[in-house]
């Protein structure tokens, strides 16, 4: 059976939806300078130049698996879309989530083994989660009963995560906060069993940023209500997942990074509790990975400016392995695709979603 301890108020961790501390926020200052000539490429292309290194994102993805070798880290693909970037992390035995519906069109074109893919778009239609399954997600992430209705005698190979409201609700009285009580979380899950769908755990919500006392104080609230809810109702539950945002500010502080790995690694002990342990990771891959070259030098650039850049004509440079552009955009036709393909919709902030970014 799966168990946890539940501190109070661990480490002094704040409330999800409470007022950034100073130093929250991620610090672009601390985004490294581009490791790519860029006298070189401005010698080679027209201006203004995107280049979105992928070589530099795959490296991030590697980096933050190797920091946390007991979480199975998604990369959200709404964050960079780009197929070399797809294809290396897939190489490199990683997983994908996808986040917004152009992004499993996006890991679908590049021929993903969606059997890896955590499905956390909202489905208006049972039609819809049928399409995603044939084409083999098996996971799905949903925000309450109404979405659980829609997979109602699903296969039983398929399982569902259930989204916790966070503790605090988002101060933004136009923005609705996403899933479930905690007190609603065990007739979540009666419903699903009398509808024949199998709820495998529960996801849980942090702040944007959130710091390493903000994770540990949800991760313990999520494990509690796991706790509960299957003393309550004789389920299993065998996943954890840490939600989107992944690692927050540990991102950019390596002790923060392994103080939260060991705090994971305590609280859920995957281990011996057989909890598999997931979360989603989109800006902690692709900082720094956008540049934009014209009058001036803009690094670590929002995808959403890039892809506004690449509609009005700028030219694209994809950095693959070695800090080379791909050879494939050497070729004018396939230059005009990568150009013309730079895009995919992507929420910036929570309960907001903009439009089209370079990927």
């Amino acid at each position: 059976m799966f168990t946890a301890t539940r501190p109070a108020r661990p480490n002094g961790a704040q409330p999800e939806g409470a007022p950034p501390a100073a130093g929250v926020d991620l610090d672009r200052s601390a985004v490294p300078e581009p490791d790519f000539d860029i006298d070189e490429l401005v010698a080679r292309h027209s201006l203004p130049l995107v280049v979105i290194d992928v070589a530099r994102a795959a490296r991030q993805y590697r980096a933050l698996r190797e920091a946390f070798p007991s979480v199975e880290v998604h990369y959200d693909v709404s964050a960079l879309a780009n197929p070399a970037l797809i294809a290396a992390v897939a190489e490199s035995g990683g997983s994908f989530v996808a986040a917004h519906d152009g992004a499993l069109a996006a890991l679908t074109a590049s021929q993903s083994d969606l059997r890896r893919v955590l499905h956390a778009t909202a489905a208006t239609h049972p039609h819809e989660v049928l399409a995603a399954y044939n084409a083999g997600v098996r996971r799905f992430v949903v925000d309450g009963p109404a979405d659980v209705e829609k997979f109602a005698s699903a296969p039983h190979d398929l399982a569902l995560v259930v989204r916790l409201q966070p503790h605090t609700p988002p101060q933004a009285a136009h923005v609705a906060p996403r899933g479930v009580t905690a007190r609603d979380a065990h007739r979540v899950v009666r419903d699903a069993a009398a509808l024949g769908v199998r709820i495998a755990g529960f996801s849980l919500s942090t702040r944007p940023g959130a710091s390493c006392s903000d994770y540990v104080a949800a991760i313990a609230r999520t494990a509690g209500v796991m706790a509960d809810v299957q003393a309550a109702t004789g389920a299993r539950f065998d996943v954890l997942d840490l939600g989107d945002g992944f690692p927050g500010r540990a991102a950019r502080r390596p002790g923060e990074r392994a103080e939260l790995a060991r705090a994971i690694r305590a609280i859920v002990a995957p281990g011996t509790s057989r909890v598999t342990v997931t979360a989603s990771a989109g800006h902690a891959v692709t900082a720094g990975c956008i540049t934009i070259i014209g009058g001036t030098v803009e690094r670590d650039v929002d995808p959403f400016t890039a892809s506004e850049c690449i509609d009005a004509g700028a030219e694209v440079a994809v950095l693959v392995d070695g800090d080379q552009p791909h050879p494939l955009l050497r070729l004018p036709f396939f230059r005009a695709v990568a150009t013309s393909g730079h895009r995919i919709l992507r929420s910036v902030q929570r309960g907001r979603t903009t439009g089209s970014t370079a990927g």
